[in-house]
């Protein structure tokens, strides 16, 4: 391969791409339903809860980005594939495009499966602390609940603002990291510096 041949786009780290689809396509849906039936559940008996109109509010953001994650899910998929899938459909020797051809086509690709991609993982990261604090308000007591009610509801609040902060944090760590590990890759791929 000479100099100025493009090498395979590959994702950073190798397992981002079966990740992504997890997120987008089984948890997401999952999560957006559970949004769904616990706004139902906050309208029905809104008594029954401290704040149930800023809950409802968390949980419909939660169901939208949800949503969002499924959807961008769904349109970067179709630009993620590999070297051995261009050979099931490009078999070698045959009427096949030019190499090098290949390679630019499934970077471009790649780039577009990974812009989409990590819009996809921002809804979904939105929808986990949107679900996370509109939970921490679902379990606030209500006005006038026994001290006893009280005080369970309250500590499990409590637990769930924890977790959302938790999860906020680790959220924002792994973008960073993310974002080193496809600087570096770009270096690997470039050879240069990280701006190319």
């Amino acid at each position: 391969m000479g100099e100025s041949s493009p090498k395979w786009a590959t994702p950073a780290p190798l397992g981002y791409g079966a990740a992504s689809e997890a997120a987008h396509f089984v948890a997401a849906p999952l999560l957006a339903g559970a949004c769904v039936a616990t706004v139902g559940v906050l309208g029905a008996d809104t008594d029954k809860f401290r704040w149930p109109a800023p809950a409802m509010l968390l949980l419909t953001l939660a169901f939208v980005a949800f949503i969002g994650s499924v959807q961008y899910g769904f349109h970067a998929r179709q630009h993620l594939y590999s070297p051995s899938d261009i050979d099931d459909w490009h078999p070698p020797g045959a009427s096949r495009p030019e190499e090098d051809g290949l390679r630019r086509e499934q970077r471009r690709d790649f780039q577009e499966w990974r812009r989409l991609s990590h819009r996809g993982g921002l809804a979904y990261n939105a929808g986990i602390v949107f679900l996370g604090i509109g939970t921490t308000l679902v379990l606030a007591p209500p006005g006038g609940a026994s001290l006893g009610h009280a005080l369970c509801r309250w500590t499990a609040s409590a637990v769930a603002a924890l977790g959302s902060l938790a999860e906020l944090e680790w959220i924002l760590r792994r973008q960073r990291m993310r974002r080193a590990l496809v600087r570096a890759a770009r270096r690997d791929v470039t050879g240069g510096s990280p701006h190319v």
